[in-house]
């Protein structure tokens, strides 16, 4: 399913790697990086129940948003954490496997567009928010939004569709930096796209255990649980607007598209993801 040396390919390599830092004694940080938009609440509804309903005296399972430096200075505390929207630097995580989930970056600004615009939580109706109001997002304040004083919810349903993905595309703009700045060979780092994910649910998150090296228990409830919490089990769910690929198709008008080519045009390149 997913190559911890090539996320543009389907072969899977964590059930051949060996636990040998696990072998040695050495203690190994479970760390997961993902990105507003690309199954943050699914991966976290299924690690919470694992690693925390289910067994309240471990060290458990954290999310950290965006909040880099609370995430370095807390990770090594934790049996598993997240962080989003973020590069991180390995030098700091001492051993280490991670766990990454990527969409395409267009479909990142259509997902995200529709679900601020609707005020889906409590910072987007945030009235005239700093940058430091939206640090634990790694967001930009759009420009035009900064001028009206508004929140993030009221300005988008001002405008028209096209500068809503503007403004999105700018709000997302740290995001689709530290997309680029991931390597994109490392033995101790799985990469999945969401592409490959939807629809194959369990198979993705079996591979996951095994690469964190899960107990069988610990394995046999996480799939209880991916599958519970799978796309498909909950298409009412409000946090779901539409899980398709290539949304952007049908949302980027000429002028969107110029603009997200001009500055991002390589890093869908670098993705592996189609120009068209």
């Amino acid at each position: 399913m997913a190559s911890s040396a090539d996320p543009h390919t389907s072969q899977s390599t964590s059930s051949q790697r060996p636990d040998s830092t696990a072998a040695k004694g050495r203690r190994v940080h479970l760390i997961h990086c993902s990105y507003h938009k690309c199954l943050t609440v699914y991966y976290r509804r299924i690690m919470d129940a694992v690693l925390n309903r289910c067994q309240p005296w471990g060290a458990g399972y954290r999310h950290y948003n965006s909040h880099l430096e609370d995430f370095y200075n807390g990770f090594e505390q934790d049996r598993l954490a997240s962080v989003n929207n973020r590069a991180l630097e390995l030098e700091r995580l001492g051993h280490f496997r991670i766990s990454r989930f990527l969409r395409d970056p267009r479909d990142l600004v259509v997902s995200g567009y529709f679900y601020h615009k609707r005020g889906a939580e409590a910072w987007v109706r945030m009235e005239a928010p700093t940058a430091a109001d939206w640090y634990f997002a790694n967001g930009i304040v759009p420009a035009g939004m900064k001028a009206q004083g508004t929140s993030f919810e009221q300005y988008l349903q001002s405008i028209p569709e096209e500068e809503g993905l503007l403004a999105e595309l700018e709000f997302r703009g740290p995001h689709f930096e530290s997309m680029a700045e991931w390597p994109a060979d490392h033995p101790d780092i799985l990469t999945y796209r969401y592409e490959e994910i939807v629809g194959h649910e369990l198979e993705v998150f079996r591979e996951l255990f095994e690469f964190y090296g899960f107990s069988p228990l610990e394995q046999r409830l996480g799939l209880w649980f991916a599958k519970r919490h799978s796309m498909g089990r909950r298409t009412a769910d409000p946090h779901i607007r539409n899980p398709a690929a290539g949304q952007w198709r049908q949302h980027f008008t000429p002028r969107v598209r110029r603009v997200f080519d001009a500055k991002y045009a390589g890093l869908v390149r670098q993705l592996g993801y189609p120009a068209d």
